[in-house]
């Protein structure tokens, strides 16, 4: 498989403005799959893989431990975003496809994302929760920890991370904190 070429095609159908999904056969996604913890440290070449997971058309739940190896980590922060979009697909569509829990490993690597100094990867792990559904509840209580304060609200992510989290706790305040 030539990742090049695919991470070629598919930035070209995005500056189309099309959806770039791309429909892997069982040995293109084996590949992938087999990249992913390869090329932890290779940065450059971890976005292209993880760009190819990200536009997979259909979920693909084995790329979980490799998903879970990347949020644990420690990557450059749009690394981490990419990752965790890629989780939303390949791990919390896949697992609800087949109507099964998330795993507990996938819970503590968001958990530790939720306490990351760059607002942004604690947005886009709140929004990613926010997919988790009903087995999100088990970030409340952490929600308390990780709420900016007021002077904080200037900043764009600060402020979508304030506003995701009242939602959050809106729709989940009928569980107990304790």
């Amino acid at each position: 498989m030539d990742i090049e070429a695919c991470y070629q095609k598919v930035l070209l159908e995005i500056s189309k403005e099309h959806r770039a999904l791309i429909r892997f056969s069982r040995d293109e996604m084996d590949y992938l799959l087999q990249g992913l913890p390869k090329n932890i440290g290779n940065h450059t070449e971890l976005e292209k893989i993880l760009c190819l997971i990200d536009h997979s058309a259909i979920p693909h739940l084995p790329f979980e431990d490799a998903l879970i190896q990347c949020l644990n980590a420690d990557l450059p922060s749009h690394l981490i975003v990419f990752t965790l979009d890629c989780s939303r697909k390949h791990i919390i569509q896949a697992r609800g496809q087949r109507g099964q829990r998330l795993s507990y490993e996938f819970l503590e690597a968001l958990k530790k994302k939720l306490h990351s100094r760059a607002p942004e990867v604690v947005e886009w792990t709140l929004r990613t929760i926010e997919e988790c559904g009903s087995q999100g509840v088990y970030f409340l209580r952490e929600f308390d920890k990780i709420k900016p304060p007021p002077w904080k609200w200037f900043s764009v992510h600060q402020r979508a991370v304030r506003e995701i989290i009242a939602m959050l706790e809106r729709r989940w305040g009928q569980f107990e904190k304790s």
